[in-house]
């Protein structure tokens, strides 16, 4: 019988753990639940992080802590700036960080959901809400109710509209309506450079200098850091890193510290459209896709924030293995570790392919996964529900 058989693949127990639990947990303790679950291996560590890395709900909050976003989101504060035609019509146009707030499952997929939500209008009654598509860009479906709502409460474009996250996960949420003349400007300036220098920190530490972060990854991280569960929320996401920040926003598909080369930025601008566009509304016309402070309780005392610059999460864990094994000698680099990775997992795409290896690679194999600390059942253990690259098809992305 397959291992995959007899018990849960190390993604489908951190999927569980992560989201039945109402606080972040450190690496460690994910890695105690799981053992729960099933065996564990001696690469346990590196399987973890290459789970984490293909869930986006699965969120850093610290260096080696990670929250569910859906959990994270709840008790938090944002800001949309109320137009004209949304008030009149009864809708929200949503940028990456509203589309992950309302449907925080959206960019595992890039496939809509089938999700209602219950909207409490402050003042007002409970109403439902969808997701659905207008003028090329993903929105939020409210109706009559919203706009009799905002008509009573004397609303009008250019307020603001104060979204409050009662439950994610039951999609329970409640709107408020900020008078223009009541905004408090000081406060929400400062809010406003906390925010982008809080991105810019986030930037500069998640990608090398010639890749962007995409803004809903971006979006998730800030959220994971607590920073919308303060009273004040900043401004929309792209107006404060465009205004306040130095990062640069790239072919509307995310945001780095430094210009990118030509073919790469062609490269991954190409990337992310693709990945971010489907065929899920067939049946509709002229559909796209359109583009506080730390929660200091949740990290243990002595907590090192820092995150290492020549390093990642998989090497980490390599590093932690190799002193916990007692072996002589040093451990690789950071790049010769990833260098003999990508080695193993070369064979172990022949041997997927071909259906067997040669006696030599075989002997090979073992070995490279003896000395990485890497069980090769974690390497093609991938059971995330989504292709890398949904369908896809004109126009795409948010408008933001």
């Amino acid at each position: 019988m397959a291992n995959s058989e007899r018990y849960p693949s190390y993604l489908t127990c951190v999927v569980q753990v992560l989201s039945t639990s109402p606080h972040p947990l450190s690496l460690d303790a994910l890695i105690s639940n799981i053992e729960r679950q099933r065996p564990i291996t001696k690469g346990v560590r590196q399987a973890v992080h290459r789970a984490i890395n293909q869930l986006f709900q699965a969120v850093p909050v610290a260096p080696n802590r990670y929250g569910w976003l859906s959990r994270l989101l709840d008790g938090n504060l944002f800001r949309h700036p109320l137009t004209n035609e949304e008030a009149r019509r009864g809708f929200l146009l949503l940028d990456e960080l509203e589309h992950a707030v309302f449907f925080p499952q959206f960019f595992q997929t890039y496939q809509p959901e089938e999700r209602k939500l219950t909207i409490e209008l402050l003042g007002g009654p409970d109403i439902e809400a969808e997701a659905y598509v207008e003028r090329n860009t993903w929105s939020l479906r409210l109706g009559k109710h919203f706009v009799d709502w905002v008509n009573e409460v004397g609303g009008q474009g250019r307020d603001d509209l104060l979204i409050y996250v009662n439950d994610a996960t039951k999609g329970q949420y409640t709107l408020r309506l900020q008078p223009r003349e009541s905004r408090d400007e000081s406060a929400i300036q400062n809010r406003n450079m906390r925010l982008a220098s809080l991105a810019e920190e986030i930037v500069s530490q998640s990608r090398s200098d010639h890749e962007a972060v995409s803004t809903a990854e971006l979006a998730a991280q800030v959220i994971g850091k607590g920073f919308f569960r303060d009273t004040v929320p900043a401004d929309d996401l792209h107006y404060v890193l465009h205004h306040y920040s130095e990062l640069i926003f790239r072919n509307g598909v995310g945001y780095t510290l430094d210009n990118l080369p030509a073919d790469a930025d062609s490269m991954y601008a190409s990337m992310m459209q693709m990945a971010a566009q489907g065929q899920a509304f067939d049946d509709m016309t002229d559909y796209a896709y359109a583009p506080g402070e730390p929660m200091s309780d949740l990290f243990e005392d002595g907590e090192n924030p820092e995150f290492f610059d020549d390093s990642c999460p998989s090497y980490e864990a390599y590093l932690q293995s190799f002193a916990d094994s007692g072996q002589l000698g040093e451990p690789y680099s950071h790049s010769d570790f990833h260098l003999l990775e990508a080695e193993l997992e070369s064979l172990l795409s022949l041997e997927e392919e071909f259906g067997y290896l040669l006696p030599e690679q075989v002997a090979r194999k073992e070995q490279l996964a003896e000395r990485l600390f890497i069980d090769p059942e974690t390497l093609i253990d991938n059971d995330v529900d989504s292709s890398d690259y949904p369908d896809f098809e004109d126009p795409p992305f948010w408008q933001n």
